[in-house]
Parts: structure tokens; sequence; C-alpha cells
């Protein structure tokens, strides 16, 4: 009799070490793998974000191109994931960019940005002034900067811009794509300015990331274009989310300036 209770013991310890077993392997999945396929999950959807980004760009600047005023595009932006919801923003004046020649003011534009926020990873892709950007946790970096280019035609340099101004505002929240329209209003023509003095390009952001970005963007717009025939630098003022970029004839010569403005009007379809 003490053998077949010792028996009976023994298969219930053994099963009880197997649930056991069963339930460290459930929960270090739980702790390792969930975390670990929800960041892969996140991941991949980034780059789906990313990309809508970029055919939004590509669908503005066609608008702005041949100048179809009146003409409006609508794009799908996939804000929520599958882990969950997400939602897309757009808020006007994040930051200021002021264009003076030879000291005196030019241009002074109010920077807007569309952007999208999902998932557990804190992570925001957007488009602002042309470009469309990725800030993760507060560090941000250009997928595709803003268009500033630097053509020698010696002895003349020409600085091309085209510095877009969106109107609009909302922030809605989805479980799925969120339609957005944006329609062109006008294409201000650009007047030719020459000097032979200094351009400055200043941007002021409200955020300390967004005057970072725009930083990063001056920098290596400085290095792109060394061997230019022109003389250009670029500085940062950290406590004020200043930054800026000093262009100047290298030897003779005159700096043409040319700013292309489009405006937009951006809302949520059928809101």
């Amino acid at each position: 009799m003490m053998e077949k209770r010792d028996s009976g013991l023994s298969i219930a310890v053994g099963f009880v070490m197997i649930l056991l077993v069963i339930a460290m392997i459930i929960g270090m999945w739980a702790v390792v793998g969930v975390p670990e396929q929800i960041r892969d999950a996140e991941e991949y959807h980034a780059i789906k974000v990313t990309n809508a980004f970029l055919d939004y760009k590509i669908a503005v600047d066609s608008q702005r191109t041949p100048e179809l005023t009146g003409s409006k595009v609508s794009m799908l932006i996939p804000a929520a994931s599958a882990y969950a919801d997400g939602a897309l923003f757009m808020e006007e004046g994040v930051g200021t960019l002021r264009v003076d020649v030879d000291g005196t003011p030019y241009s002074t534009t109010e920077i807007s940005r569309l952007y999208a926020t999902f998932g557990t990873t804190n992570t925001r892709i957007g488009y602002e002034a042309g470009g469309v950007y990725r800030n993760d946790y507060g560090h941000a970096a250009w997928v595709t900067p803003p268009s500033l280019t630097i053509e020698n035609s010696d002895p003349n340099v020409y600085v091309n811009m085209v510095v877009p101004k969106m109107q609009g505002s909302f922030a809605v929240g989805s479980s799925e794509g969120i339609p957005v329209d944006t329609g062109l209003i006008s294409v201000i023509t650009p007047v030719d300015i020459s000097t032979n003095q200094m351009i400055v390009i200043t941007y002021t952001a409200d955020e300390q990331w967004d005057a970072n970005l725009w930083n990063t963007f001056f920098s290596e717009t400085e290095l792109k274009y060394l061997n230019a025939g022109v003389d250009i630098v670029n500085d940062f003022d950290l406590s004020a989310n200043t930054t800026w970029l000093e262009i100047s004839p290298s030897a003779g010569g005159d700096i043409y300036l040319n700013v292309i403005t489009p405006a937009y009007i951006v809302d949520v379809r059928g809101s």
C-alpha cells in the first residue's frame, strides 16, 4: 500500500513541476519575447508612416511645380499601429524662418508641422517646411531635409529656397488610417534679389529638438557647399533655440536670392 501512495505522490509532484516549467516559459516570453515583438512591429509600422509622409511630400511638391492653384491632394496617413491607436496633428507657428539680406529683413515665414504619433515607442514622424523628419524620444533627424540649394555660375552664385506656408490646426485620433486633404492656395512668384555682401537665414524654434534638427540641416548645408564659390558659416544659440546660416561671396560677383513660397491649407477629410 505504501508503494502505491508513493507512486501517486510522484505523479502529482511531476505534474506540478511540468506546470511550473510551462509557467516559467510563458513568463519569460511575456517579459522578453512580447516586448521585442512589439518593438519589431512598431519599427515596421514606423517605416510605413515614413513612406506615407514621403509620398505626401511628393504629392504636395507636384502641386507647386506646375502652380496648380486650387488643386487638392488626398493622402491616407496610417497613424494607428497593430498594437495601439495613433493620432495626427497639424500645428501652426512651431517656428519662424527669417531671411535677411545685407542686414535688412527680406522675408519671415511662420513654419507649421503635420505629424503622426503612434504606438508605444514615443515616435513622431512628420512634414515640416518641405522636409520629412523622424523624432524618437526628442532626438530628431531629417529623412529628407527642406529645400535649400546653392548654384555657382562664376562669378555669380544663386541661392534657391522653397519655404511652404501651411494653414490648419487639428488633432485627430484613430484606430485606422487618417485621410488628409491638402490644397494649394497660391505660389508667391519669387523676385531675384542680388547682393555682394551677405544673406543670413535664421530659424527660431519653439522646441529645442526642432532647433537642433534645423541646426543639423544648416550644418550639412555648410559642408555640402564648402566649394560652391561662397563663404558659408553655420552657428547656433542653444539658449534661444535659434540657428542660422550666413552666406557671402568668396571673391567678386553677386549672390542672387530666390525664395519660392507656396501656401497650402491642410484639413482632415470630412471634418
